[in-house]
């Protein structure tokens, strides 16, 4: 889960955009550098607790919902602070979607017996997946274009519905959030290079490796358990 799922890649819940944030909507200039510190010290501190949750998230650990349900109610704050109010409404999102995950992981998955498996959606289902993610986004990003000053509509919408999928394919422990939050990680990365915020890039690509492994990690953790799953078993 990428840091805006909090969650990942689990956000997960939700991907840290502080500093990109703040540049594209500015600080006003009156208020200096003190505001801009007062925010960028508790976001350094939630990046922590980020990355914490997604090795969690990795290991399966049901324990990575609760950290990532703070990470999420801290980015709120941060994001109210700097009058990000975009990224402050996608909070209370993932809030829902992280607690739906913990209780669904608590409850056995869709079998409600013993540990939530891992389970995988069949190519039907992963096509309707990624063409209603692809149509949304070209919506949300036309309305930005159109409505807002972004400087990355397209982008931007993009980069916020596939994570929104991602998470709530993590919550439904469905393997294939992984592949999303690898793709959501290397949009970042080149966003902010792109930007030459390099600091936000690298800690996108520390998430981006981390999304790889918990893939992996993932692979081989429902390979050991050798059930039959049937693909789409458990479909969101």
């Amino acid at each position: 889960r990428s840091a805006r799922a909090g969650g990942d890649a689990r956000k997960t819940g939700a991907p840290p955009r502080t500093d990109a944030a703040a540049r594209n909507h500015g600080f006003d200039r009156k208020e200096g550098a003190g505001a801009a510190a007062d925010t960028v010290a508790p976001a350094e501190d939630v990046n922590v607790m980020t990355l914490v949750g997604i090795v969690l998230t990795i290991k399966e650990k049901i324990s990575c919902w609760p950290v990532a349900i703070v990470g999420i109610l801290a980015y709120l704050i941060v994001f109210i602070r700097a009058r990000l109010y975009a990224d402050s409404a996608l909070q209370p999102i993932y809030v829902v979607q992280n607690v739906y995950g913990w209780w669904y992981w608590a409850h056995g998955g869709a079998r409600g017996q013993g540990q939530a498996p891992i389970v995988t959606l069949s190519w039907r289902n992963r096509a309707a997946w990624l063409t209603g993610t692809a149509i949304v986004s070209l919506i949300v990003g036309a309305g930005l274009a159109r409505w807002t000053n972004a400087a990355a509509p397209y982008a931007d919408a993009a980069l916020s519905t596939t994570s929104l999928v991602a998470n709530w394919l993590l919550a439904r422990k469905v393997l294939e959030n992984w592949w999303l939050w690898i793709a959501v990680n290397i949009g970042y990365v080149v966003l902010f290079w792109k930007k030459q915020l390099l600091l936000s890039a690298s800690l996108y690509a520390v998430l981006l490796a981390l999304a790889v492994a918990g893939l992996i990690e993932w692979q081989r953790s429902r390979a050991r358990h050798k059930e039959d799953y049937r693909l789409g078993l458990s479909i969101p």
